[in-house]
């Protein structure tokens, strides 16, 4: 009677210190000469057995859950598990043709992150051989934020691009005009010739008043700013030289803050455009 107390008080006491262990980790197996797989598993371990699933071709039209059994050893933090059968699939592939894998993993702590890597070797229902090749897995809490992370990010850009649409190319000739919205005191104008410098000459006009006489263009851009007047402003840009190729062309950009509004002038001697731009 005595001694089934003592052994019944053992396992009490062995049960009260027994850890039970979670582990969730997510990245890739990698097999020779073949794109990376997705690759996942959620294990639990008790006293050296270790339980749980792993999921291969996560989100995908070949999604695979399959169960996981196996070791852990604490003295040098590895696993031996095997994929012992598929709890369910996408695949419309026959069951026969499923690889089951066997990993030998091992736990590595990297300052704030844990990774899992190893070998691993496959096997059909019949035994025979498969694939082989590495697994890399990462804790999946870890991995899972830095995917926030760079959601964030994408989003940022995108709401970014939504505050700068990319406008076109406009393009003016002899007698036409172009009016745009203006939010900025300011506007900025770049001024340039895009193709070979061939010596053509442009009057640049604000509001009236000369701010560039009888300017040549180059391949490098000449840079304007100037404070608008409220209301209604007007850009005239004049064609006094076509250079050695006609027709005089240039490349314009009107910075509005973080907006650009690209324009090529093509002019002909003594011809002009205007650009009207309203605050």
């Amino acid at each position: 009677m005595n001694y089934k107390i003592l052994f019944l008080s053992f396992l009490i006491v062995n049960g009260i210190n027994a850890q039970v262990k979670k582990y969730n980790f997510l990245g890739t197996i990698m097999m020779e000469n073949q794109m990376p797989i997705g690759f996942s598993v959620d294990l639990i371990e008790e006293n050296g057995i270790v339980n749980g699933y792993s999921i291969t071709n996560h989100n995908n039209e070949n999604e695979t859950k399959s169960e996981i059994q196996g070791l852990y050893f604490e003295e040098d933090k590895s696993f031996q598990l095997q994929e012992t059968q598929i709890i369910y699939t996408k695949s419309e592939a026959p069951i026969n043709s499923f690889c089951y894998i066997r990993m030998n993993l091992k736990l590595k702590n990297r300052f704030t992150k844990k990774k899992l890597e190893g070998n691993f070797t496959g096997n059909f229902l019949d035994s025979s051989f498969c694939a082989n090749g590495r697994i890399f897995l990462m804790e999946k809490s870890f991995v899972e934020k830095k995917i926030k992370k760079i959601e964030k990010k994408i989003d940022k850009l995108k709401k970014k691009d939504e505050k700068n649409d990319i406008i076109e190319t406009k393009i003016l000739k002899d007698g036409d005009s172009f009016d745009i919205n203006w939010k900025s005191k300011y506007v900025t104008i770049k001024i340039w010739d895009s193709n070979q410098e061939d010596g053509d000459q442009i009057n640049l006009f604000i509001n009236n008043d000369i701010i560039l006489d009888q300017y040549e263009t180059t391949n490098k851009s000449k840079k304007i700013k100037h404070k608008l007047i409220e209301g209604k402003n007007k850009i005239v840009i004049e064609a006094t030289s076509l250079g050695s190729s006609p027709p005089n062309t240039s490349r314009i950009e009107l910075v509005d803050k973080k907006q650009k509004y690209p324009i090529l002038t093509q002019l002909d001697l003594n011809k002009s455009v205007t650009i009207y731009i309203e605050n």
